[in-house]
């Protein structure tokens, strides 16, 4: 791995409390479960809205101990304040929301089973089973007994695990995360070496995001509170990347698509842009990214006020690369000239690689200068360890 020739101390981090999990990502959420389930009227509802956005932001003023593990809980908070936006502004969840299950009116329901009700629903951002299924959900599963898709989802895991070690092992064994220099960007190494340091930074919330994903679905079938049809990939196949465009929306997971659709819609609404035309479709193209941005904004906040707004940047720019690329696409096809499917797929992966590779160092190279690569994300590393025992390391 190339070493660097100039170390740099880690960050000096101010002193800040530590950061409890139960007040500040669990309450909220049962909170917000009963909420809704009394069917508020609006003005309790904003009421409510507002005490909840300060807590959603008071906590990013607190710390775990690791700057990953701030960028990461900002970020879970900022999808808390996101779906609180759109289940109580932007939705009425008792009115509108049905899941496939039902047998009667949740109105009917006691108290307590509409609260357990509209808890699924906050924990439903893609409404798998629900009328509000968010589109370019991977397939369910299809039926199968409870103990083989627990063995399928435990074999995941371990993939994912592997995986995870792999990238992280490249990240602690690359002094350029490690030991940056000032200004340090992946940019510096050579373009092989940046569009693996892209990758193996992109695949920790990859593979750390589908194992968490994993695990909850073995408790939640293995406790035999929900089917292993109700657990479709988090995410889609390789297959659909070979436009940005299909990317974020096919492939990258859809865990936020709920409310940044809402978002968008509600914009092209006040702007009076009719559904279906090019207006309101590039409109929520760059809403979304935008509440994208600042949800990982967040992030950048409760890792230091001074990185506010470090991440925006790059996710405001995939909704350029979307609209050049939809251009050019539309270019190509008034040439007349014959489509090869293949050919043009072909393309399109390297277009993907090309753009990627361009756009992640305003997404990483903060974070390289910020500390984060110095981050043990694993417990323990299985790779590093055989290469230890080979003396490799």
């Amino acid at each position: 791995m190339p070493n660097s020739t100039t170390a740099v101390p880690a960050p000096v981090v101010p002193f800040r409390s530590s950061f409890p999990v139960v007040p500040y990502l669990i309450l909220p959420d049962l909170l917000l479960a009963i909420v809704l389930a009394f069917g508020p009227n609006l003005r309790f509802r904003l009421l409510f809205y507002a005490l909840f956005s300060y807590a959603c932001i008071s906590g990013l003023l607190l710390t775990t101990g690791d700057r990953m593990q701030d960028y990461s809980m900002g970020s879970m908070l900022g999808g808390q304040f996101f779906t609180a936006t759109h289940l109580l502004l932007f939705a009425e969840p008792l009115v509108q929301y049905r899941h496939r299950e039902d047998k009667d009116e949740p109105q009917k329901r006691s108290f307590w089973r509409r609260a357990l009700w509209t808890w699924c629903i906050v924990h439903s951002p893609r409404g798998i089973g629900w009328n509000y299924q968010v589109l370019s959900v991977p397939p369910r599963p299809l039926p199968c007994s409870k103990w083989a898709f627990i063995r399928s989802r435990i074999l995941q895991i371990v993939k994912f695990y592997i995986l995870m070690d792999m990238a992280q092992s490249y990240i602690r064994l690359n002094t350029l995360f490690t030991n940056p220099p000032p200004n340090a960007t992946i940019t510096s190494q050579g373009w092989l070496l940046q569009m693996i340091s892209g990758a193996a930074w992109m695949t920790t919330p990859y593979a750390g995001m589908s194992m968490q994903y994993c695990l909850f679905a073995v408790a939640s079938v293995g406790l035999g509170f929900s089917n292993p049809e109700d657990w479709p990939d988090t995410y889609g196949t390789w297959k659909y990347a070979y436009t940005v465009r299909n990317f974020w929306g096919k492939f990258w997971h859809q865990m936020i698509r709920r409310y940044v659709t809402s978002i968008g819609k509600f914009v092209c609404r006040k702007l009076g842009f009719q559904p279906g035309t090019w207006y309101s479709s590039y409109t929520q193209l760059y809403v979304a990214f935008f509440v994208s941005a600042v949800l990982h904004c967040f992030g950048d906040v409760m890792v230091g006020w001074e990185y506010l707004g470090a991440s925006f940047p790059f996710f405001v720019s995939q909704a350029f690369g979307i609209t050049f690329e939809d251009i050019a696409i539309h270019l190509f096809k008034r040439t007349g000239l014959r489509n090869r499917s293949r050919v043009n797929k072909a393309i399109g992966y390297v277009w993907v690689v090309f753009w990627m590779s361009f756009s992640l160092p305003w997404y990483i190279d903060w974070a390289v200068n910020a500390g984060l690569g110095r981050s043990e994300v694993l417990p323990f590393s299985p790779v590093r360890y055989v290469l230890r025992a080979l003396s490799f390391l």
